[in-house]
């Protein structure tokens, strides 16, 4: 089949949405399919491996020098200035699925018009809902959710429950590795120290104050564990001012964002991942790519975190969302544990090597695709 994905940001910036869209253009490359990804002007290319992949880039009007009636109003807007661009060549592309990734493109099949034959299947990675997208969803014949927390949002919104397809990890590149002593020296973590390590946006949804205070707890404040925070983002000046403030911010790590394809390198010199969210996580790619490097995970018990962790304790850890001390008490059994820490770590990579692949998120994505045929 000709599949497209139509999204703006896949060229010009990096995230969940934008990890998806390439590593599913490459899975169902393979599978022999043909693939053309429509962005935004920008120079963000992922390492396609030779795979013909076409990618075709149109200039657009970015969100921040949109007039400021809301940031669902400019997401829309910036969407439209990039469609207005790039609608003559999606057209011509005469493609038998378009594959949308955000509720603000459901006007695309409109656009097109009825004289165009491809149809339109949502990839579902959140809820950016806004007035009018129900009447637009009327053009979308193939539904499909990152888990199956993000399929009932859709089901409760839209009052149509999409197949889940599960995001997917690289498991091949993010694989468990040998700790480098010198980058966890040039961390400043000592040898005998658990290092629990986080890698994602540096915002009050990530729930990161939640493990500053955490580390500041009675369990963790006599052993020797320190916390790498890997990112940038708008929470970082408060999560330094807290950490002082408690006292701890002699073991807190603040690395600046570093390339994805990095990230293994630093997964493999930390012990653990730590993911306190607060917020509703559709499904949570870093931490799955976390547990693909064998680390176990303490996680919150929020969103669609339970369905990558699992429940049931074989794998990482959660507890609930904004509870200092169940974090506390998580992140302490682990560092207490190095053979509970191995334990589960090899329990993680089995079961995102299992369960949540790229390549089984593409086959996912056809069988959906397959029931609108």
């Amino acid at each position: 089949m000709k599949i497209a994905f139509i999204d703006v940001t896949a060229t010009v910036s990096f995230g969940g949405v934008q990890t998806a869209v390439w590593q599913l253009a490459a899975a169902l490359a393979d599978l022999g399919h043909s693939l053309t990804v429509y962005g935004g002007t920008g120079d963000i290319r992922p390492d396609l491996g030779g795979r013909p992949i076409e990618v075709r880039t149109f200039p657009f009007t970015p969100r921040e020098k949109v007039l400021d009636l809301g940031s669902r109003f400019r997401r829309i807007v910036e969407r439209w200035s990039f469609a207005r661009h790039a609608r003559p060549a999606v057209a011509a592309g005469d493609h038998d699925w378009i594959v949308l990734t955000k509720p603000f493109d459901f006007f695309w099949p409109r656009l097109l018009g009825r004289t165009c034959r491809s149809r339109f299947a949502f990839m579902s990675g959140g809820t950016d809902f806004f007035a009018g997208d129900r009447w637009l969803a009327g053009g979308i014949s193939a539904w499909v959710a990152c888990s199956h927390f993000n399929a009932w949002q859709i089901q409760h919104h839209y009052k149509r429950f999409p197949r889940v397809i599960y995001n997917g990890v690289d498991v091949e590149h993010f694989a468990p590795g040998s700790a480098d002593p010198a980058l966890r020296a040039s961390l400043g973590a000592a040898p005998g120290e658990v290092l629990f390590a986080f890698a994602g946006r540096l915002v009050g949804w990530k729930g990161l104050k939640v493990a500053v205070r955490a580390l500041a707890r009675p369990e963790l404040r006599e052993l020797p564990v320190r916390l790498l925070l890997i990112g940038d983002g708008d929470d970082l000046p408060g999560l330094q001012k807290l950490a002082g403030e408690l006292g701890v911010g002699s073991r807190l790590i603040f690395q600046k964002p570093v390339p994805h394809r990095e990230l293994p390198r630093y997964y493999a010199s930390a012990d653990a991942g730590v993911f306190p969210s607060v917020g509703d996580e559709a499904f949570g790619i870093t931490i799955a790519e976390a547990m693909s490097c064998g680390l176990p995970a303490v996680a919150s018990y929020v969103g669609g975190i339970p369905e990558v962790v699992g429940n049931e304790g074989s794998c990482g850890l959660l507890c609930a969302p904004g509870d200092a001390a169940a974090l506390a008490a998580g992140m302490a059994a682990l560092a207490a544990d190095a053979g509970l820490r191995r334990k589960l770590g090899e329990a993680a990579r089995r079961r995102i090597c299992d369960n949540f692949t790229w390549q089984h998120a593409a086959q996912r994505l056809l069988a959906a695709l397959a029931e609108c045929e």
